[in-house]
């Protein structure tokens, strides 16, 4: 198979068990194509025999993840946390399988890719075959578990103080609960994933190996859990706000109504007396003070009526 000149990168397995860039491509080395054009797709398709159709659909972000087996290609569709995309709390990535090739295609530079360049995995020591999936999926769910827990501490911090919150971490709490919603949704397509990986005849897994994949999907499914489980704390949460700021304008509404009410009665007395028209005791020189106690007994009245009547 020749690799041509394309603008992609090269890595393989050190002695240390970390990962270093080559400058060309080799059996056995991890080919990382992020953003190609669609003269690079050609390439990938002509030295690789991939599948066009599944390329490009690796390069897109909402990509659902599942797997695909074509000619002894494995094409893995995996999703995963990021922050380098504006407005999205997620990406999909394609990871491919081949004899001699590792290749994973993305439309962005990823940061699980920058965790697998940088970071030497003990657990998972070499990057060969089986294990290079493997650090892929314990990137992915240690990703995910990372990002909810970063949810879950702001939450509580926020619970803590609920009566005090700012209109910026308001908004703060619907943008976690609308990143965990995105996690959920393909949470069951990537457990059943993990599934497949395991039971795919093209990875030789050993007892170990089987044995990380299930724990792996023990920890998806506990990440799961706590993003259902939060999702209801944040839904408490913003119903018990809503009310709040119902019921603290129920009663700023309520004060300025009995203070309209009861500025109301002088205000009708004043006008009947300003009219041009004969009224009674108009004639009375005091009779401002005898109106003004009039109000003032009003006033008293009304006041054990509202107090009576809460």
């Amino acid at each position: 198979m020749n690799c041509s000149d394309i603008m992609i990168e090269y890595f393989e397995k050190e002695t240390s068990g970390g990962l270093k860039k080559i400058p060309k491509c080799r059996k056995g080395c991890w080919i990382k194509v992020v953003n190609p054009n669609e003269e690079e797709v050609e390439i990938l398709t002509k030295d690789f025999g991939l599948d066009k159709d599944c390329i490009h659909d690796g390069l897109d972000i909402y990509e659902t993840p599942r797997l695909e087996e074509d000619e002894g290609k494995l094409y893995i569709y995996l999703t995963v946390p990021t922050e380098k995309i504006k407005q999205e709390h997620q990406s999909s990535f394609l990871a491919i399988q081949l004899k001699d090739y590792f290749i994973t295609i993305s439309q962005h530079n990823l940061e699980i890719f920058d965790r697998l360049t940088d970071i030497t995995f003990k657990k998972y020591g070499s990057f060969y075959k089986s294990r290079r999936i493997l650090k892929i999926l314990f990137l992915i769910s240690r990703f995910f578990e990372l990002s909810v827990r970063k949810i879950i501490k702001e939450i509580k911090e926020n619970k803590m103080d609920l009566e005090k919150l700012s209109e910026a971490e308001i908004s703060k709490l619907i943008y976690n609960e609308d990143k965990l919603n995105s996690y959920i949704m393909p949470f069951e397509t990537m457990i059943d994933n993990y599934y497949k990986i395991m039971k795919n005849k093209l990875f030789r897994f050993n007892h170990d190996d089987v044995e990380s994949i299930e724990d792996l999907i023990t920890d998806l499914n506990q990440t799961l859990g706590l993003c259902k489980y939060n999702l209801k704390t944040l839904s408490n949460m913003r119903t018990y706000y809503s009310t709040k700021l119902s019921n603290d304008l129920n009663r700023k509404v309520t004060l300025l109504t009995i203070f309209t009410i009861f500025l109301a009665i002088p205000t009708i007395i004043s006008s009947l007396y300003g009219m041009n028209i004969p009224l009674p005791f108009q004639g009375i020189h005091s009779v401002f003070y005898f109106l003004l106690i009039f109000v003032i007994i009003l006033w008293g009245i009304l006041f054990v009526f509202l107090k009576r009547y809460k």
